[in-house]
Order: C-alpha cells, then structure tokens, then sequence
C-alpha cells in the first residue's frame, strides 16, 4: 500500500512542474519547487501521509505557497532586470495524458508575460483557479485567505489579462505559415514582405538580459521592427554568418529556433490578430535557453 502510494506521488511532479512553471516562468525554478515539494512529502511520518485524502491538493498547496515565496524574490530581482523580461522556454515533447491536458494557452509567452503584472497572490488564485479548476474554498486554505479575497484577487487577475488572451482562433497550421513567413521575410531582409505581415502597431519584446545582444525597450510600430529586421540581415550577410532556422513547439504554440554559425542564439513566437503579426517575443538570454542548444546542439538535431 505504502509503496504503490509513493509510486503514485511521483507521477503528480508534472503536474506540481505545471503549476510552479505557469507561477514563475522560468523552467528550471518549476523543478526546484516540485522537488522541494515531493520532498517535504517524504517528510511526512507514514501516518500523516496516508491520512491525507488528496495528495495531489496537498502537493499543489505546498507548491504554491514556495511558488509565491519565491515570486516575490524573483519580483524584486526583475525590476533590475536588463531590458524586457520574457520567460524561460518551454519545450514539450512527452506525450503522456498529463503532459497533454496541460498544453494550454496559459502558457504562452503572451500570457506568461502579462502575468507579470499581477501580485504573487493574484497570479496564484487565477491560475488555482481558472487553469487547475480548484474551487475558491480549496484557495482560500491554500493562500490563507477569506473565500470572498481569494475570488476578488482571481477577479483582479483576469481584468488585467483580458488583453492578453488571445484575441482570435487562430488555427495552428495559419500560425505557422504565417511564422515561416515572418522568418523568410527577415533573413532576407525583404522589406515590403515584412510590412504585409506585420500589423500597423505590431510590438516585439526582446530578452537577451545582460548577456546578450537585444533591443532594451518594447519596439513599437511596424516601421520599426522592418527597419530592425532589415538592418539585421544586411549585418548578417556582410558579417557572413550562417543563419538558420528551426521550428518546433514552444509553449503551445508554432515557433522558430534561430541557429548562427549552427548554435541555437534566439527563440521566436508570434501572436496574431486579424490574420496579422501583432506581437513578437524574442529570447535571446543564453541562460533561458541553454537547455534548448543542448537538446538540439545543430540545426539538424531532432
């Protein structure tokens, strides 16, 4: 009985990973705070473990609470943090029915993102709630809150991110080509290509932190982007790097990996409204995305 429960807890850290990545944004902070998680499981005496009707509920409860710690922390750190910050990839290639139900748009870059915006506790009632379907009693023990705060803080949240969701259905395989599009534009340096997918206030966001090259402020305009593509590929072609690209999924969505000289240097994903590039979110913090350039260590690794 012990041993099969224990079994049985190992398979939630996907889940515990789930939720620690969608209050955090960063991959490997989601590890940490699962394994803390199942650790202070194991913690636990024999007795108390097997008293605990749902242990998932528990683990998520512990989870969140080392989740919003360590939000807090990370919020401070940020407002030093050089130029926009975007979080860290993610990559998905199990296909497990865990790991399934939780690709979702609430981990797109987009929303990832705007979630920035909200407090550790509103991030952590939203997400409770309108991600992994917890019932405002359920919060309110897990934030130590009354039920009424708890569905005010939820409410809050989703206000503030009513923007951010997207604004159109747009179906995967038009995504797509509408990125390919976007990335053959560029390297080319094709102007009047980049201005026909663009929208007329489409914003890029680039994060390369301070280890990397990338624009320090939200570039606003169609104009502007074109110029800074062009400029970027003519730089490219004097410079005589070899630049390729790569596509794959990344947190949910179509997206591309951009390799100089055969090394991994830029993620790329896109939202689009009215069949237009609206935003762009460019990674280029090579701490982000060291994992990516060890998974795919050429442009033709699978």
């Amino acid at each position: 009985m012990a041993d099969s429960l224990e079994t049985a807890i190992e398979t939630h850290r996907s889940s515990i990973e789930g939720l620690a990545y969608r209050m955090l944004g960063s991959r490997v902070d989601a590890q940490d705070i699962a394994q803390e998680s199942l650790l202070k499981w194991h913690q636990l005496d024999e007795q108390t473990r097997t008293a605990i009707r749902e242990p998932l509920a528990w683990l998520h409860t512990v989870a969140s609470r080392l989740a919003i710690d360590h939000l807090k922390s990370a919020q401070r750190q940020r407002e030093t943090y050089i130029g926009p910050w975007l979080p860290e990839p993610l990559l998905i290639t199990e296909t497990t029915p865990a790991d399934l139900a939780s690709i979702d748009d609430s981990i797109t870059f987009a929303l990832l993102h705007a979630m920035e915006r909200l407090t550790p506790t509103e991030r952590a009632a939203f997400i409770l709630h309108d991600v992994f379907d917890y019932p405002f009693a359920t919060i309110a023990q897990i934030l130590q809150k009354e039920v009424s705060a708890c569905r005010q803080l939820a409410s809050r949240a989703r206000q503030a991110l009513k923007a951010n969701r997207p604004k159109s259905n747009v179906a995967p395989e038009a995504h797509q080509k509408l990125l390919e599009a976007f990335i053959q534009a560029a390297a080319q340096g094709d102007e009047s290509g980049l201005e026909a997918i663009l929208a007329e206030d489409a914003i890029l966001y680039s994060d390369g932190g301070s280890l990397a090259k990338a624009v320090r402020k939200p570039l606003r305009s169609r104009e502007l982007i074109t110029r800074l593509f062009v400029g970027l590929s003519r730089k490219a072609r004097k410079s005589g790097d070899a630049r390729t690209a790569k596509f794959t999924r990344i947190n949910s969505q179509p997206s591309a990996l951009i390799f100089t000289n055969g090394v991994i240097d830029t993620v790329f994903t896109i939202e689009i409204h009215d069949r237009k590039i609206q935003t762009l979110y460019q990674q280029r913090n090579p701490e982000k995305i060291r994992f990516l350039q060890e998974r795919f260590p050429t442009a033709e690794a699978n």
